[in-house]
């Protein structure tokens, strides 16, 4: 059962070539089913607005961003102005 899939994706859809979905080793209809697994999944296990975020434990990086070997859980801050950086390493 095909899902309204959002906007974004749509476009990304109508952007892939041939070429692309022979190097996926998809047609089409696998990516957009690819889509609507991800959008089904999300609306699962997402959290939904007001609800409270989950728990999660982060490693804290010093001022040039190494890995310091220290730990924070969001659970920790409740209460307190928080702003999240998420990166990579890579």
């Amino acid at each position: 059962m095909a899902i309204s899939l959002p906007p974004e994706f749509e476009e990304r859809l109508a952007r892939t070539t041939d070429a692309e979905l022979k190097t996926r080793g998809m047609t089409l209809a696998d990516m957009r089913a690819s889509y609507e697994a991800r959008v089904l999944r999300d609306e699962q296990t997402s959290p939904k607005l007001g609800e409270i975020a989950p728990d999660v434990t982060l490693e804290q990086l010093d001022a040039t961003g190494k890995r310091t070997g220290e730990f924070t859980s969001l659970s920790e801050l409740r209460g307190k102005p928080t702003g999240l950086i998420f990166g990579s390493f890579t």
